[in-house]
């Protein structure tokens, strides 16, 4: 043992010395250090035992780290999979509301990683976080041979600490760990009395010992330090340091370490210490250490000075004279909220009076930053969110459910600490569904459609806000509980293709006839009236999940037939791809790019195009009940006779009109030109009837008599083309964050049309025109209906009709005629440009020359130059890093090749991120390590400057 001691003390190697400075006893109350990714208990060289992380976590995978130790820290927990975050719930019996907690997180990858980080500078980047907040941005190069540990002082706000490691973003570095420790803090530090005052966490910056000579360890931890906070030693000659071995007296508030005291560094006269790459908008405390140690200083008066921060004086409260306060060889401490200046520096000065004998002086020095501590969500629904979690078999879930912001559960959706939404349609899970689920009363919405649920359907009486309901497409058995009925926010009840029997609450069945609830109930044994004597099974319009009936023979034989015809009919299209190709792009050129764009003649339509077909109707679909069906007259009188025409699209004109209820509602009326027939229509609304999404526009009901109309809600403030292009644009601009609030809602719907509803559905028209703005601004996608052909058929195979507009289709679309997603994600591509830049997808500059928006833009963007090409009508009132977020995620999705093209959730989450940015912009980052510069002498000559860089 006292032969590796010596080797490390030569060699001097970052990783030796962070084994060097260990841990704490296990005999030290309330110690707890994890050795990550180690599956058995190990002991350090200063005989600290770690523990192995299996009782903590289970997610993740145990790695060797290459050039690393056999035993402790010789092994790092990996975490590659795809949930918003990975935890350790950090638990003992010093853990209780209101204590206080150091926390350190150690991380070193090893000398060969195991794997290469995506970043261009070839770091490791993601997040660590604590309980309900972002610690750090962690940023580690790659290959290195330096541990990099991070601390942060916070107050248990329960009985256990919540660590969490989370991807910067959904596609960034996977995060990993090494080891974690927990080190309780006295209440009456200086740091934990504001911390208690204040509500903060406090997040170390730097923590020197100035004064250290080369001789002396290049660290101070446990047990010199009985609370184990980590001194860095500022290596000085000696001739610039005073040294003393006598006993110091830290019987002082701080508790410093009495080694560091041992030494000071002195001035001539006096001593500069400076601190960069702060953030000037936030406040920073000070903990400045000293103890007269020099044997001449022996009297009040021979030794006075003063503090300055950037030229402020800091002791208002007067001279600073240690001897004076507390003698010789004793612990003084001076603590300082300060502030740094417009440039982000901060400069100590500590300066001799002009009566004192001797120069100024330094011992150590702590530095923190504050940011305030986010309550974390309440424990009723935490409790609550366990118990659902463990019914649907989610446990690997931890941490808090909802924060941070863009860290809750990926299933969940939050406002704040409320959970308002439980998003895991076609999520793979199994189980059933929990009782506690009842006590989330904030909740909106619940999709839990496609999965292999099982039991019964719990009472849900309490979620009184509750408008969507779905747990279509499981293996739900039982019987309806009466409680939906009670149900008035209720809109949507889909419980389609599950093994649900008895008798359906007839207050349900009352709803559904009134069109006050949109009830799905087909594919299971149900009875329809209050008979209570034969059940009998309600159509089935697609085939089941899980155990839930299979379809007869005869509809597989169909299904058989449709896909030998369609197979026949693609391989008779393929003839005609080139002629459909040339004849389309010729469209391309001699069609608007929008129909909802051009100038509407009011007198143009007439009572003969709305009178399309007399003939009666081919029922091919069971449409829903709760679905209103119009008559063609009530359709004329909502309309005022069609007399209110406000757009028109590929479908026909759209009126808006006004229901006997007093709702307004847009109203799509086929044109001769949109080549529908009545088949195709109930196919559509069909489908319109069992798509929901909060980001869709809703869908109302419809016609089939004369004429085929679709009734929608209606959008007050039109579409963001308006918004943007619009005779008003530029005189009521919108805002960066009302643009990013909308982009990021689109996103959401598009992700949803591609993966979260059944059929999937490719939109093949993604345009500003058909992103819809109610009156709170919240968008809405419009026209993603069947008609437009845009749904996977049967055999799996997409359709081959070329769709969209131009400026916004995929160059690899029209060359390939392969249609993937990845379409829908190049022209949100071009959409997001469109937001950014303000102007059309092709327009015409000033000298006459016609633009592609994308490459317009380029050149500008490879310059690093942004402000030219950005909505002048913004006036630069956004956040630089938000601006060039979008813009990258818009290059990214406008890629070339569309394997290389970000999926619609990617992006979604991207733009969320670009949210955060410009909400947090007046607040910087006050995570940033500073650097330290320390500088002493009264003459050119004599001074000199070091650079300290909080390593970590």
């Amino acid at each position: 043992m006292a032969a590796t001691w010596a080797l490390l003390l030569l060699t001097c190697l970052a990783l030796q010395a962070f084994l060097l400075w260990g841990s704490a006893r296990s005999q030290v109350t309330g110690f707890l250090s994890i050795d990550c990714g180690s599956d058995a208990a190990s002991t350090d060289l200063n005989g600290i035992e770690w523990v192995a992380d299996v009782d903590y976590i289970k997610e993740g995978k145990s790695l060797p780290v290459t050039g690393g130790r056999d035993r402790v820290l010789g092994n790092l927990r990996l975490f590659d999979g795809n949930q918003s975050k990975y935890c350790y719930s950090l638990a003992n019996n010093a853990v209780q509301a209101g204590n206080f907690f150091l926390v350190r997180a150690s991380i070193w990858a090893g000398i060969s990683p195991p794997y290469t980080p995506r970043n261009s500078d070839g770091h490791f980047r993601f997040k660590l976080i604590v309980d309900g907040d972002v610690w750090e941005d962690v940023k580690v190069p790659y290959g290195t041979t330096t541990w990099y540990t991070y601390d942060i002082y916070m107050r248990a706000q329960g009985d256990k600490i919540d660590v969490c490691f989370a991807r910067s973003t959904p596609d960034g570095d996977a995060p990993f760990i090494n080891g974690l420790e927990l080190r309780p803090l006295p209440s009456t530090l200086t740091s934990t009395i504001i911390m208690n005052g204040t509500g903060v966490l406090l997040v170390p910056l730097d923590r020197t010992d100035y004064g250290a000579l080369s001789t002396m360890p290049s660290t101070v931890r446990y047990p010199s330090d009985p609370l184990d906070r980590i001194w860095l030693a500022y290596t000085s000659e000696a001739g610039d340091v005073n040294t003393t071995e006598a006993t110091i007296d830290t019987d002082q508030i701080d508790k410093p370490p009495a080694q560091i005291l041992q030494t000071a560094f002195m001035g001539k006269p006096y001593v500069t210490l400076n601190y960069t790459n702060l953030d000037p908008n936030v406040k920073y405390l000070a903990e400045l250490y000293f103890a007269e140690i020099d044997p001449a200083v022996n009297a009040s008066g021979q030794r006075v000075f003063n503090i300055f921060a950037n030229g402020d004086l800091v002791t208002t409260l007067g001279d600073i004279d240690v001897f004076a306060r507390v003698g010789a060889n004793a612990a003084f401490g001076y603590p300082a909220v300060v502030s740094p200046n417009a440039d982000g520096i901060l400069t100590f000065n500590f300066t001799p009076t002009t009566t004192s004998i001797y120069p100024a002086y330094l011992a150590a020095a702590e530095f923190f930053s504050a940011k305030l501590a986010t309550l974390l969500t309440s424990a009723s629904v935490v409790s609550a969110v366990e118990e659902v979690k463990a019914g649907l078999g989610l446990s690997s879930y931890a941490g808090d459910p909802c924060l941070p912001l863009r860290f809750g559960y990926n299933w969940l959706n939050c406002s704040g600490t409320t959970i308002t939404s439980l998003s895991l349609s076609n999520y793979q899970t199994g189980g059933t569904i929990a009782e506690a689920i009842n006590t989330l009363t904030s909740l909106t919405e619940i999709y839990m459609d496609g999965n292999d649920l099982q039991g019964e359907i719990p009472d849900l009486g309490a979620l009184t806000n509750l408008k969507v309901l779905d747990l279509s497409n499981n293996g739900l058995h039982g019987s309806i509980p009466d409680s939906l009925a009670t149900l008035k926010n209720l809109k949507v009840l889909n419980l389609q293709n599950n093994n649900l029997s008895g008798e359906i609450p007839a207050a349900l069945l009352q709803r559904k006839q009134a069109s006050t609830l949109d009830f799905e109930f087909s594919g299971n044994p149900l009875c329809e009236t209050n008979a209570g004597v034969t059940c009998s099974v309600s159509p089935t319009p697609s085939t089941p999940r899980g155990n839930t009936p299979s379809s007869d023979s005869s509809t597989k034989k169909k299904s058989n037939i449709g896909v030998i015809i369609g197979a026949a009919v693609a391989g008779i299209l393929v003839v005609g791809i080139g002629v459909a190709v040339a004849v389309y792009c010729f469209c391309c050129r001699n069609r608007p790019s929008s129909t909802l764009e051009q100038p509407i003649n009011k007198h143009q339509s007439s009572q003969q195009e709305l009178s399309r077909r007399n003939q009666t109707p081919v029922i091919t679909k069971v449409i829903p009940k709760s679905l209103y069906e119009f008559t063609f007259q009530e359709i004329k009188d909502a309309t005022n006779n069609f007399s209110s025409q406000i757009g028109k699209g590929g479908f026909g004109p759209v009126y808006k009109g006004s229901l006997q209820d007093g709702r307004l509602v847009a109203i799509k009326v086929a044109s001769n030109a949109s080549n529908q027939g009545s088949k195709e229509f109930l196919n559509e609304v069909d489908l319109l009837s069992r798509i929901h999404h909060k980001n869709l526009v809703g869908f109302v009901g419809y016609c089939n008599e004369e004429n085929l109309v679709l009734v929608y809600e209606f959008m007050s403030n039109g579409s963001l083309y308006d918004c943007l292009h619009g005779p008003y644009a530029k005189a009521s601009p919108l805002s960066w964050t009302t643009r990013l609030r909308i982009v990021v809602d689109a996103a959401q719907g598009f992700d949803y049309l591609h993966y979260g509803c059944n059929p999937r559905i490719i939109h093949r028209d993604i345009k500003s025109s058909n992103i819809l703005l109610n009156d709170h601004l919240e968008a809405k996608i419009s026209d993603f209906g069947i008609s437009r052909n845009t749904v996977m058929n049967e055999t799996g195979a997409p359709p081959t009709a070329l769709m969209g507009s131009m400026g916004y289709m995929d160059p690899e679309y029209l060359s390939s005629m392969k249609l993937t997603e990845k379409v829908d994600v190049y022209s949100f591509g071009v959409l997001l440009f469109e937001v950014i830049c303000g102007r059309t997808a092709v327009f015409i500059d000033d000298s006459g020359q016609q633009f592609h928006i994308v490459e317009w833009a380029k050149s500008s963007i490879e310059r690093g130059v942004i402000d030219d090409i950005v909505d002048a009508s913004l006036h630069r009132q956004y956040d630089n890093s938000s601006v060039w977020k979008v813009l990258e995620i818009a290059m990214a999705c406008v890629h070339f090749s569309s394997s290389q093209r970000p999926r619609m959730s990617a992006v979604y989450h991207e733009l969320k991120e670009a949210e955060r940015m410009e909400l947090e912009s007046d607040h910087r980052n006050v995570f940033d390590t500073p650097s330290v510069e320390f500088t002493t002498g009264g003459s050119d000559s004599n001074a000199f400057s070091y650079t300290h860089v909080n390593a970590r």
